[in-house]
């Protein structure tokens, strides 16, 4: 049985692939996107959260830290993460349940008894079982297990990927994987760089395998989210609508939303986010015109 560290298996999701899903979210990411909706999915190892809206500062966290790691201070509690074992002491003693652990391992066995909690929710609704994170390519082995389980148990099975890793991690997944989500956020290779800390070339020559091995199914679907002074441009869209449209037209092409909501994530993990005076989404009208650009190259554009 093959075991995996996730940050959530979350339930009744309903943005990460068709109808209501069981979305598992796995640890480690080779990306370092500058607007990551998910910063506790970079990193494989866990880490300590403090939640201040919920903290009493009954100081009883401070008291069962076996390596002083947590200090009660004027302003708040502070927390050396250095320092920090993650015994999670204090998360079992906090009164509030304002301290957490941002990840866990979970066996194949686990998440596919999470996942049948929710079958009655997947047949309704056309939906099933999703694979993100982080990325979850990086635990692929998890991932091919898994879903092998549960396509066996007649659940269907989505990939939410940047597809940066090795064709030979992928391939497998073709017989599991009922729909991939590839995720193509920066067209030109030296912004891709700059915006994601990897070129593209990867991405996209997996992308160009994926099409060619799955013409005709409509099992693939492009992703592009929507940032501000990064893939949010005309220049930007229109070449990524070029790319897809090279590779195979017929590919459908979604368009996601900005997020202003990860601004929060950061400040629990004590780090700075370039998107913090970001505070809204695009207007209707702008997502009407980014739509435009894409479906102007002939692609379906959601």
């Amino acid at each position: 049985m093959t075991t995996a560290r996730v940050f959530d298996l979350q339930r009744f999701s309903v943005h990460d692939g068709p109808g209501i899903r069981t979305t598992v979210f796995l640890k480690g990411c080779p990306l370092r996107c500058r607007w990551c909706q998910n910063p506790e999915g970079l990193d494989r190892s866990i880490s300590l959260w403090h939640f201040e809206n919920l903290c009493g500062r009954s100081g009883r966290c401070q008291e069962v830290c076996p390596t002083s790691a947590i200090t009660l201070t004027p302003t708040g509690v502070d927390i050396n993460h250095a320092a920090c074992t993650q015994c999670g002491d204090c998360v079992d003693a906090c009164p509030r349940n304002a301290l957490a652990l941002d990840g866990r391992d979970v066996t194949t066995e686990e998440v596919i008894e999470e996942v049948g909690r929710d079958e009655i929710f997947h047949e309704v609704s056309g939906g099933g079982v999703t694979f993100s994170g982080g990325e979850p390519l990086a635990q692929a082995a998890f991932v091919l297990e898994t879903a092998a389980a549960a396509k066996a148990q007649g659940v269907p099975t989505t990939l939410e990927s940047s597809f940066h890793a090795p064709w030979a991690s992928i391939e497998p997944l073709l017989d599991v994987i009922d729909l991939f989500i590839v995720d193509v956020k920066v067209a030109d290779p030296e912004a891709h760089r700059v915006a994601t800390g990897v070129t593209n070339g990867l991405i996209l020559e997996n992308l160009g395998r994926l099409a060619a091995a799955l013409r005709g199914t409509g099992r693939i679907l492009v992703r592009v989210p929507l940032v501000p002074r990064y893939t949010a441009t005309t220049d930007n869209l229109a070449a990524i609508a070029a790319l897809v449209s090279a590779i195979d037209p017929a590919l459908p092409v979604e368009l996601v939303n900005f997020n202003p909501l990860a601004s929060a994530k950061y400040r629990r993990m004590g780090q700075d986010y370039e998107f913090a005076h970001d505070t809204t989404a695009f207007s209707p009208a702008e997502m009407a015109t980014y739509r435009s650009l894409v479906a102007a190259h002939g692609l379906t554009v959601r």
